[in-house]
């Protein structure tokens, strides 16, 4: 997860969150495998390592990531045969619809 904070939003579940950032990488390396993109994305951030521009990505753009998290999280409770995990993505998905405070509409 390199530089991009642990620490979950004070308004989605830390394994929303976790989950979004895993997604926003995996958004970044497919990207970026594009060297146009990938050219573009460095002259918008001049002076930044591998890892910084991965990073600056990841931060740019892990509050659009969180819906699609969300959604992935709930279909995996359909697909995923592990009944504890399937405990643990529910209970963090209740206690993630509890986090309304600050959320838009």
């Amino acid at each position: 997860m390199s530089g991009v904070s642990n620490r979950p939003s004070s308004h989605v579940h830390k394994l929303v969150h976790q989950t979004a950032v895993e997604m926003a990488h995996q958004l970044y390396d497919h990207m970026m495998m594009d060297n146009r993109w990938y050219e573009q994305w460095k002259r918008a951030n001049p002076g930044l390592s591998s890892r910084g521009l991965a990073d600056r990505f990841v931060a740019k753009n892990l509050s659009k990531m969180v819906p699609q998290a969300r959604a992935t999280l709930a279909g995996m409770l359909r697909t995923c045969s592990d009944e504890s995990i399937k405990e643990d993505i529910y209970e963090a998905l209740l206690l993630d619809r509890t986090l309304i405070r600050g959320r838009g509409n």
